[in-house]
């Protein structure tokens, strides 16, 4: 099961995520649940490093993902930021709704 935790702090904004465990949905190379949930995860960092301007904090190895969120950001890179994670939770959460023997998000 692939487990997805979101951090909250200051008003209530995404600070820090974390990914572990893999869905188990189908064999390596066709499970859907992992292939949508990781396409989610990457393309918020990859979407924070072009829109938003700088390099999260990022830890990445087999079944596992963490994110964190730098202090020191311009208030146009936070509200970029800020929409960016909402809407991997919103994204997750969706998956979540469907198949949710095979995927947590908290």
């Amino acid at each position: 099961m692939i487990k997805a935790e979101f951090f909250r702090k200051e008003a209530d904004r995404i600070v820090s995520f974390e990914m572990s465990g893999h869905a188990d949905f189908a064999e390596s190379g066709s499970d859907i649940v992992c292939a949508a949930a990781s396409v989610l995860a990457m393309n918020v960092v990859n979407s924070i490093e072009e829109l938003a301007g700088y390099q999260p904090i990022v830890d990445i190895d087999d079944g596992y993902l963490f994110v964190e969120i730098l202090s020191d950001l311009s208030d146009k890179q936070i509200e970029i930021t800020d929409i960016l994670m909402n809407s991997l939770y919103i994204g997750l959460r969706d998956i979540e709704k469907e198949y949710n023997i095979y995927i947590r998000v908290k």
